[in-house]
């Protein structure tokens, strides 16, 4: 399925280019937090600790970006809320007319794998869209769903670096973009992309870890009180 020009529309709507630069820089400082985090704790200096930096980088990722719009160097509304399925939570950012979930992917085309913490909600927003379409031309459809889905995907380099930013709107129910906005690309046709120091700030490794400690001491509790 091509991508759509309205749909790219209604993406930057909700995620103007104003915001790009900013959110590299959320995006790249949350990389370089988790893995100055995972590096400087010797328990998890091993094979299962491994398996756990993914999953750091994308808390630190989310922490960021809900830092920066809380702050107003983000345009956008976001919330830690819980996924559908199972213990896990995830962030929600919300633009003008559409709302986006954090994910990783293999390569900017790609599409989320699909696991408890990356669940995949898109059939219960994006199919009214399609039912819309079927009777009426995609503007008027898109003026009357309340809100367009899309994914903020990213992948990290092994040097730390982010080497894919996009908002990827999915079609409703195939493994193809309606619309797709590569955001490295288009800082770069604007001029460079902005230098972030790969030496985190003390305090936001302090903020993040205590955060992370947080965040468990929550979870623990719940299970707790689910027993």
């Amino acid at each position: 399925m091509p991508i759509i020009p309205a749909i790219q529309d209604r993406l930057r709507l909700g995620f103007p280019k104003s915001g790009d630069e900013p959110l590299y820089r959320a995006v790249q400082q949350g990389c370089y937090l988790a893995d100055h985090l995972f590096e400087g704790e010797p328990f998890l200096a091993n094979l299962l600790g491994q398996d756990l930096r993914g999953h750091l980088r994308r808390v630190a990722i989310s922490y960021q970006i809900d830092r920066y719009c809380n702050l107003g160097d983000l345009p956008w509304s976001t919330e830690m809320k819980p996924m559908p399925k199972g213990p896990w939570h995830w962030l929600e950012i919300k633009g003008t007319g559409s709302v986006a979930h954090v994910c990783r992917t293999e390569d900017k085309y790609a599409f989320p794998e699909l696991a408890d913490s990356r669940q995949d909600i898109r059939l219960e927003l994006q199919t009214d869209l399609f039912n819309w379409m079927d009777r009426k031309p995609i503007v008027t459809a898109l003026e009357d769903i309340p809100r367009l889905y899309a994914w903020l995907t990213f992948g990290v380099a092994q040097d730390g670096q982010v080497s894919h930013l996009c908002w990827a709107s999915p079609a409703p129910a195939s493994d193809d973009y309606i619309g797709h906005i590569d955001i490295l690309d288009e800082i770069r046709r604007s001029g460079e992309t902005p230098p972030v120091s790969p030496r985190p700030d003390p305090r936001d490794k302090l903020r993040l870890k205590d955060f992370v400690a947080e965040s468990l001491i929550k979870k623990t509790d719940q299970a707790s009180s689910d027993e």
